[in-house]
This record gives structure tokens, sequence and C-alpha cells, in this order.
């Protein structure tokens, strides 16, 4: 019914000022083109290349940690392996950091600590563990329980002095069943509006933590070989990783890392072929973002794979699929393409976005009215709701819903379609493209189960039953949105990438979202920013074991 992913869009959070957005609009198309052919029945990486000739080598590189990805956890791990004493080199494909996004998941730091933030983290891997069906590596789940605060410090510490704060974010989810913890955490400047549109937002967010780490970086003396891709892992028979191939064919580097390769990539949401495999669900989504565009294909999950890594057991692999690329979705009516009711709205994105696809042609709209921005603001600031696209993204802690920025993010809404306004419930209707007699039927049944604050259909809170009765009326269409492919190669809590006997390869390193073991069955949205907290968790981490050094020197907390 859809081309997989009909739009791909930037997500570069605090780009747009830099002009990386130019030219990055949706457009049709799957994921990566070109892709081989491949023998019928096998995937293509299942067929591995044949070693590249020394002859092709045209120089050598010696280092003692080789980080492969300048994101959020290759930045970690590089500067965690020099603090620890190791000469570092990092590679990437792109020319540009990658960054996107800017909700990172801790739990124990100092502003927590200093806002009196407590949080049952025993009960929260509980929550975490019961998402996953007990499908998850529990030992993973623990460590980074006990580590992420420090962590986190630890980035804090570097980039405060360079201009960034941090704020907890206030926007979570609240309510009596489902809810989301205080433990998201995001950088910001100075002067920022805290506006966030279309995965955008100038002046926070990891778009404004990756060039400051970068700079951070240079400044140590390690080396950055943008526009480098990796091709082969370096691996003798069943012996320890020795370094990789980089570049192009013509002019290949050697780099020999005679400590350990770190991988951290990304995830592989570009590579159609990988997600049919992994998690066929998500080839249903109605968009993708990353940063840099379309880069997340893969690589290094296959070429860890052609040097005997193996990919996590439990399938199929969780997805981050949010509402990022459409209208608010609020706690409102949403209706189908067939103009009725099909859910319970008191839930969060990732529920939304996954149960819309289950509807005709993937469709859903959330319907309101002129006061409903009005009532948004009155149910979170009374802690009744939130979330993403729900509340506001870049909620500090200890500041109200700001109505007058909701605003805004609806007018840029209505001027680019992703809602539709109407005098009548009857035009609006006809602008949704559903039908009108079934949308009308709909509202007045939704308007009597807000009158009786009873909600026999689906059972929705009546904290949350809001009329539609006064023009102009609203409808926002929801997109589903491919974030990230949260899972990957398997590993262990010493970050090992594992082979298919559960045997780690030694030096070989994986952290972030090319990790896997860490998720199952669905992304666990009570901490919403869990995947990047695994990124600086982790990324430090496998900087420092690289480095030869005990992860003991990084502070745990009492869980």
């Amino acid at each position: 019914r859809r081309t997989f992913i009909q739009g791909t869009a930037i997500g570069a959070v605090g780009l747009a000022s830099a002009g990386l957005l130019a030219g990055c609009s949706p457009k049709e198309g799957g994921p990566s083109d070109g892709q081989a052919e491949t023998p019928k029945g096998q995937w293509s990486w299942e067929t591995k290349p044949d070693p590249i000739p020394a002859s092709e080598i045209k120089q050598t590189v010696d280092t003692e940690v080789l980080v492969i990805g300048v994101g959020l956890a290759g930045t970690c791990a590089a500067l965690a392996a020099q603090e620890a004493g190791a000469k570092v080199t990092m590679i990437d494909k792109n020319d540009v950091w990658a960054a996107r996004g800017g909700h990172i998941t801790a739990f124990g730091t100092k502003l927590q600590q200093q806002m009196g933030i407590e949080v049952d983290y025993r009960q929260v891997i509980r929550r975490w563990v019961y998402w996953a069906q007990g499908r998850c590596k529990e030992d993973l789940l623990w460590l980074f329980a006990e580590k992420s605060g420090a962590c986190f410090d630890w980035v804090v510490d570097m980039v405060e002095p360079r201009g960034l704060k941090v704020a907890l974010w206030d926007g979570y989810f609240k309510g009596p069943d489902y809810t989301e913890y205080p433990v998201t955490h995001f950088f910001y400047q100075d002067g920022t509006d805290f506006i966030y549109q279309d995965g955008v937002i100038e002046g926070a967010g990891n778009g404004v933590l990756l060039p400051i780490l970068e700079e951070i970086i240079k400044e140590r003396g390690i080396e950055i070989h943008y526009k480098t891709p990796a091709v082969q892992i370096i691996r003798e028979g069943n012996g320890p990783v020795t370094g990789l191939i980089a570049g192009e064919a013509g002019n290949y580097t050697q780099y020999n890392a005679s400590k350990g390769v770190i991988i951290a990539t990304g995830d592989y949401a570009s590579d159609k072929e990988m997600v049919e495999r992994y998690d066929p669900f998500a080839l249903q989504a109605d968009s993708q973002i990353y940063f840099p565009n379309k880069c997340n294909t893969g690589d290094l999950h296959k070429q860890a794979m052609w040097v005997g890594g193996a990919m996590q057991k439990v399938e199929p692999h969780a997805a981050v699929i949010h509402l990022e690329s459409g209208a608010q979705s609020y706690a409102f009516l949403h209706v189908n393409a067939l103009g009725k009711r099909f859910k319970n709205e008191d839930v969060n994105t990732q529920s939304k976005s996954c149960t819309k696809e289950y509807e005709p042609d993937g469709i859903a709209w959330t319907v309101y009215d002129a006061d409903g921005l009005i009532q948004v603001k009155q149910q979170i600031d009374a802690g009744l709701g939130g979330g993403l696209f729900y509340g506001q993204t870049f909620q500090r802690m200890g500041t109200e819903f700001d109505l007058e920025a909701e605003k805004q993010v609806l007018d840029m809404h209505l001027n680019n379609g992703k809602v539709v306004s109407a005098d009548t419930l009857e035009e609006l209707a006809k602008k949704m493209e559903v039908p009108v007699d079934n949308f009308l039927a709909t509202v007045q049944r939704y308007n009597e189960i807000v009158a009786a604050q009873n909600d026999t259909d689906y059972g929705k809170r009546k904290e949350l039953l809001t009329p539609i009765v006064k023009p102009p009326f609203y409808a926002g269409k929801l997109l589903s949105t491919v974030l990230t492919m949260v899972g990957g190669l398997r590993t262990n809590t010493n970050l090992n990438v594992l082979d298919e006997d559960d045997q780690p390869i030694e030096n070989l390193y994986v952290a972030g979202s090319a990790a896997g073991d860490f998720f199952a069955n669905d992304y666990p949205t009570i901490c919403p920013g869990i995947g990047h907290g695994r990124c600086i968790t982790f990324g430090r981490l496998a900087g420092i074991i690289a480095a030869g050094k005990s992860i003991d020197i990084v502070p745990s907390i009492e869980v």
C-alpha cells in the first residue's frame, strides 16, 4: 500500500540554522538504493566478500583503539578510551558527525539529585523487562542503571564550561496506569525558544551537543577521518580483531588497532533488506528520520557477521516508531480512514504509531475543536497526560506548558497541510477525505461519551474526555516515523561482539544502536531517551574497556 519508506526527512535537531537541512525534504523511494542482486532465498550479507588484497591498500594507520562512527556513542567511546590512556583514531563514512533528537535517559544524575527527583529504579527495570517479556539481557539493563548517571554527568562536566546547559524534561507522560519516569535530560543553549517542529529545534538537543564533543575530541588530539567508509574488519581465523580496512576501491587504508575496534555506527533503518529480515512490521511506517540522511545502513552489522559476529537471538527486533513526521496527537478523538474511532487515545506515541498501521491504509487523524490547545495545557499542567507529541518535547522541569508556542506549531502544521481546519464537521470530513456520515456519527457518539464522562467504548479516563462542539474544528494527520531499529549485534556486559556460540570476539566491541540484547518486542517509552542514554553510557564503558581499564573507575549508584 505504501512505498517503504514513503517520506524520508532529516531530524537533525539544532541544525536548521547551520544550513544542513537544505534539499532533504520527504521524497519517494526505498531507504537504500542499488542493493546488490542476491541468490534466491539468501540475504545479501550472507555472501561474504573476498578479502581485499594487500596490493589495493595504499596506506596504513597504526593506533590502539579504532572507533567507527562519529555519533553520540562513538564520541563518548573515543574520549573515554583516550582518558584511559589509549591512542585513539576515529573514522566515519560521512563528512560530518551524526545526531538526532535530544532526549537522554540517565539514572541518579547530579541534576536529579539537586532537584530532589527520586525514582524507584528497581521498579523501572522490572517494567522494562516486563515490556520486553523477559527477552532482553537483564545484566545489560542493570549495568546501564548503575552507570548511566555517572556517564551522563561526565558529559555534562565536559560541555557545561563551553556554554551548554542541561535540563530535565517535564513533558513526560503522567497517568495512573501507563506512566513515564522523570529520567529524561536534554542539553540546550541560551536563547532557544524550545519549539520542536518536524524533528528540528534550534539551540537544543543532540544537534548542539555533538559539535562540542567533536571540538573536544580535536582539541585532545584524536584524529577523525571523515569520508572514510569501513569495508572489512581484519580477523585471522578465530583470533582477535586486529584492525579494519576502510576507504574505496583503489584507495584503501588499513587501520591497525592493537587494543580494539569499537563499532558505534548506529542502526540499519535505511537498509530495506535488513528491516525486512529483522522487523518487517517497520516497513509499514510512513516516514524515516535520520541524520545524515539515509546513512544508517547496517554496514558494520554485516561486516561483524563476516568475521563471525552474530545478531541478537530475539526476533523480531524492536524499533523506535513515533509520530514524529505528522501532527501532534494529544489525547483527543482518533479516527481512521473510515471516519471511525478505533482505540483508547490515552496511550504513548509508540503505541499510537503501531496501532494505526493496522487500520485501513494505515491512516489516522486526531480531532479537536477551538478549545483543544487550551484543554491540552490544562491536562499537562495538571499532570494528567503528556509524552511525545502530546506534551511539549523540550519543556523544562519547573516550567508550564507554553500555549503560545503550541499555537505556533499548530500554525506551521496548518500551513504545511499536516492539520486541516473547517468551520463545520461536514467540511472537516471532506478535507480529511473520510466518509461524512461515518465521521458525524463518530463525533456524535464521542460527545455523548464526553457528556456522560464514561467511555464505555474504549475506557479512556474521564479527565481526558473533551467535547468537539466549538468551531473551528481541527484534524491532524498522524504519521508513523521510524527513528531507530534498536535490535543489533549480540553482546555482553564487556560490550564485546559475540559469535553464534555466545563467545566474545576478542578486541571487537559494540556500543549504541548497533548493539543488540537491550530491547525486545517494542521500544520501552517509559524512559524517553533510553536509546541515547545507552549511547553515552555504553559508549563510555566500551572506550574504557577497549583501552584495557576497568569500568570500576566509573561510579555506580545502588539500584
